[in-house]
């Protein structure tokens, strides 16, 4: 009898042990993107919407009341670039740890994370997140030197004829 309860204490701290490291679904996910160190691709590509959108405002104050009257506008530039930097840093840190692992939970089963694992942990998968900085460089180049004047034309060209069944339905009214 005393073997029986022996070997049954024993057995549920093992169960116990065993459970308790376990890792979640979501857990896992966040594992995931440690391997894959979507923070810091995702805090870079936030960086990067927030870089092109002060640049955008910049241009905007550029030939404007504020310059024409000797105001330094690079420098108000250079205030809003900071504090887009860390908002974006925030909102892409929020975004990883909760939308994302959300969104993975959402489409991929318990098995297919622990499969992303092994690959991102493989000498292949670590390879592909090495060099995924670089190929994602080079994709932006073709698209901006190749593709980018032939999508802009296009836009103007969209949104001229917009403009014009614009002007005939104010016509018409």
């Amino acid at each position: 009898m005393k073997r029986v309860l022996v070997s049954g204490i024993i057995m549920l701290v093992l169960t116990t042990q065993g459970q308790s490291q376990v890792l979640t679904k979501k857990e896992k996910i966040k594992s995931l993107f440690a391997l894959m160190h979507q923070d810091s691709l995702t805090i870079k590509t936030m960086d990067g919407m927030a870089s092109m959108m002060v640049k955008n405002m910049a241009a905007v104050f550029n030939d404007t009341t504020y310059t024409n009257n000797g105001i330094d506008v690079s420098k108000w530039a250079q205030k809003l670039m900071e504090k887009s930097m860390a908002k974006s840093k925030e909102i892409a840190l929020k975004l990883v740890n909760e939308d994302m692992v959300n969104i993975y939970d959402k489409y991929f089963t318990t098995e297919e994370i622990d499969d992303f694992i092994g690959f991102y942990k493989s000498r292949s998968g670590q390879k592909l997140l090495a060099q995924t900085p670089d190929i994602t460089k080079d994709v932006m180049a073709i698209m901006t030197t190749k593709y980018q004047a032939d999508f802009q034309q296009s836009f103007v060209k969209e949104v001229q004829e917009i403009i014009k069944e614009m002007e005939k339905e104010m016509k018409t009214k």
